[in-house]
């Protein structure tokens, strides 16, 4: 495996490299934030930044967006935790936009969370508004029941009704379950679906809550259905052709001891997530309906009920991922710091936007790059015939230096030392992304990010035809457009001082897409 050393397109990288970071001001003092509720704020030069908060639980999966309203604003959200720590953050959902989200990100403890609002330079200002929905961005329904109407109809086994502010669901004959979907429920693969249920009157026994990627199949209707009970109980179970499966069995959870229960579900490719009152029960993985499908309410009784079971519903909340503008990948990995390239991969996937090829193609532990001088250092990996297109790059990168000016990263698509793509965080708190044609920069972006750390970051590139998506630290940093092309991989020291520099990988891995059929050891 060789080592190149190339300094013909390193001038024009220095500038860049040791830009000045920006540092966001606090603004006032912070002010609430509710689900639906936008809110708005302006940003100057003598207000940097605002802050919002809001109260999450541990597991519970939201979606955050910063939106430019007017003036030239590119905004930057970070989402601070109760410990003070930075959960994530984002610049641009996609190149081509300003606007700044968070999608399905998942909170990783209980307390007050802090949303800061900043200026990307000191040259941008103007208003943002911020929203904050449960499971994805985009709000397909709100159904709060408090009109003459609604789209929910009964089947002939059970009787629907609007009453004071809710939907009552009745069903009669003993062991019977039934089903109540929207006549517009829009077919749906990856959804959140939320409803507040409660009991209407006494009643010996009854079971509710939620279906979704419902669809006429095979002569009946295939689902996945959660259901809670009122013994405090809650299952999963998916029908399809073939018949019905219980994917988990009736279990006690004490956010079901008391009504009334605010249930949900994010589907999310085959990781099905199951929520009572904000607190998740449980996740599964189950692929036999990927979708798309309808959604609705469900209400059951048993065999041996000798009573009718009524329950009421409010607030049925559905909400999908936003458009397809950054090509629909997800904003934050769940898995970026496994160190198994498969489960990455797969969730990259889910997305849709992505097909993995059969398995990988690539996977060292470790390797070193070192230099004492200024100097630009490469190491190619893999065959000489081992050239990728398309395909998702994973790397561990440990930055080693008594020098302020370094950067460690990975360059692909590599024909030779004039024709290269190039993809690094540095010392200062920044990353970049770099394509090379003929040694003239065709694209030379560089961006501060609180995501970058100080020594350790893992680094995951997917290249699809002409776009580049980075990820640090399982956060989407950013997406540019760049030529297609095809060459190798290996990983990269840029060093512009007389500074002795380290680069530690490890965990480095290439996993083809389909569509890129020729790439080998």
């Amino acid at each position: 495996m060789p080592k190149l050393t190339w300094l013909s397109i390193c001038g024009a990288l220095v500038l860049a490299l040791v830009a000045p970071p920006v540092f966001a001001q606090d603004g006032n003092d912070a002010r609430p934030l509710t689900f639906f509720d936008p809110v708005q704020g302006t940003l100057t030069a003598s207000r940097p930044a605002d802050e919002w908060t809001f109260e999450g639980h541990a597991g519970q999966v939201v979606s955050l967006v910063a939106a430019t309203m007017d003036g030239s604003l590119d905004p930057v959200l970070t989402l601070i935790g109760p410990d003070e720590g930075r959960v994530a953050e984002n610049d641009d959902l996609d190149s081509l936009v300003r606007d700044a989200g968070l999608e399905a990100l998942a909170l990783p403890q209980d307390g007050v969370y802090t949303v800061r609002v900043a200026r990307y330079d000191e040259s941008t200002s103007g208003t943002y508004q911020l929203t904050l929905t449960p499971g994805f961005a985009g709000v397909v329904r709100r159904d709060s029941f408090d009109g003459a109407e609604s789209p929910y109809t009964a089947p002939e086994n059970a009787s629907v009704v609007l009453a004071q502010g809710r939907l009552r669901v009745r069903v009669l004959p003993a062991g019977t379950t039934v089903t109540v979907i929207p006549a517009d429920a829009e077919a749906l693969d990856d959804l959140y679906i939320q409803a507040t249920t409660s009991l209407f009157g006494q009643m010996s026994y009854a079971e509710f809550g939620l279906v979704f990627r419902a669809q006429t199949s095979g002569g009946g209707l295939g689902m996945y259905a959660f259901k809670v009970n009122t013994e405090g109980r809650w299952t999963v179970s998916v029908r399809d052709a073939s018949g019905e499966y219980v994917l988990r069995t009736w279990t006690a959870d004490e956010a079901l001891s008391s009504a009334p229960w605010t249930l949900g579900v994010l589907a999310r490719g085959s990781d099905l997530s199951f929520f009572a009152n904000g607190v998740p029960l449980g996740t599964l993985s189950d692929s036999r309906l990927p979708g798309p499908g309808t959604y609705g309410l469900l209400v059951g009784t048993r065999e041996d009920q000798p009573d009718p079971a009524t329950i009421l519903f409010d607030d049925v909340i559905v909400t999908r991922r936003l458009g397809t503008t950054y090509r629909g990948l997800p904003l934050a990995l769940t898995t970026w710091d496994s160190n198994d390239p498969a489960l990455i991969a797969a969730e990259i996937a889910e997305s849709g936007q992505v097909v993995l090829a059969p398995a990988r193609d690539l996977f060292l532990l470790e390797r070193t790059l070192s230099a004492a001088d200024p100097a630009s250092v490469f190491e190619l990996l893999g065959s000489e015939q081992a050239l990728y297109e398309d395909f998702i790059l994973g790397a561990n990168v440990t930055t080693l230096t008594t020098g302020e000016s370094v950067g460690c990263g990975a360059v692909f698509r590599w024909q030779d030392e004039r024709n290269l793509d190039l993809a690094y965080v540095d010392t200062g708190g920044g990353f970049g992304v770099v394509q090379a044609r003929d040694a003239e920069l065709s694209t030379n972006v560089y961006d501060q990010n609180a995501m970058v750390n100080q020594g350790l970051n893992r680094l995951i590139v997917i290249a699809q035809a002409d776009r580049v998506s980075l990820y640090i630290n399982g956060a989407l940093v950013t997406q540019e457009q760049m030529g297609p092309g095809r060459g190798r991989v290996g990983l990269a020291l840029l060093n512009y001082e007389d500074a002795v520099t380290d680069c530690a990988f490890g965990d480095i891995w290439v996993w083809p897409l389909a569509t890129d059929t020729a790439a080998g050891e």
